[in-house]
């Protein structure tokens, strides 16, 4: 476990998650309930899948019916970004030790995107990491329990919920953008994204858009450093 000291560090900087995931936890919790499959099973999908949408997805999946295999492909495909997460964390992980197991577990999005910015300052580095991993996964299970505990009361309609993660994201980038005087890696994100977005369209841009950030990083790797 990680000492206080890395809890009362990271914590700042997973406030933006903290009202995000228990909200869009909860959400989850409620739709598993009304699919049927009972709260430890909510709650066991958030602490050993942890995947935000997949979970979404998969729970769609279950209810139509659809094939493991089938299940399986779409999931690989849906987390094919998280590649390029795991090569970025490789150094920085690679001090854990057996922590490794549960930081690869739970580097999410948004746990990324905080650990690419946030450094500890009077903590352990590795234990600053698993503190910030940690809060953000007990924030996801703690919203998927109440959603789940919640979900038999009434029925959810879950349009427009996709707008707190993306004002989570923004919250994130913000804070990021802050916390450095180098603003060209967020610049080569945004205008990637742009691009592709305009030409892939909204439904397909995400896996150009990584592919083209990469190999952007690595042209200009010497330059960004």
């Amino acid at each position: 476990m990680p000492s206080f000291l890395a809890f009362k560090e990271a914590f700042p900087h997973t406030i933006p998650l903290l009202v995000g995931f228990i909200l869009v936890g909860a959400t989850f919790g409620v739709l598993v309930q009304q699919a049927g499959y009972g709260f430890l099973i909510a709650v066991f999908m958030s602490v050993f899948i942890y995947a935000g949408a997949v979970q979404f997805l998969v729970v769609g999946l279950l209810g139509a019916h659809a094939d493991l295999l089938n299940i399986f492909l779409l999931v690989a495909l849906l987390n094919a970004r998280q590649i390029c997460y795991a090569i970025a964390m490789l150094e920085p992980f690679s001090a854990s030790g057996k922590r490794v197991f549960y930081l690869s577990h739970t580097l999410t999005d948004e746990s990324f995107s905080l650990l690419s910015f946030a450094k500890a300052k009077q903590s352990d580095p590795q234990d600053f990491m698993l503190a910030v991993c940690l809060l953000n996964q007990v924030y996801w299970v703690v919203g998927t329990a109440l959603g789940a505990i919640l979900g038999e009361g009434f029925s959810l309609n879950v349009e427009g919920i996709s707008f707190i993660v993306a004002g989570t994201f923004l919250v994130i980038f913000m804070e990021q953008w802050r916390a450095t005087e180098r603003h060209a890696p967020a610049l080569i994100g945004l205008l990637s994204a742009l691009g592709c977005f305009l030409l892939f369209g909204k439904t397909h841009f995400l896996l150009p858009t990584l592919l083209v950030m990469v190999s952007l990083f690595i042209f200009f790797k010497k330059r960004l450093e």
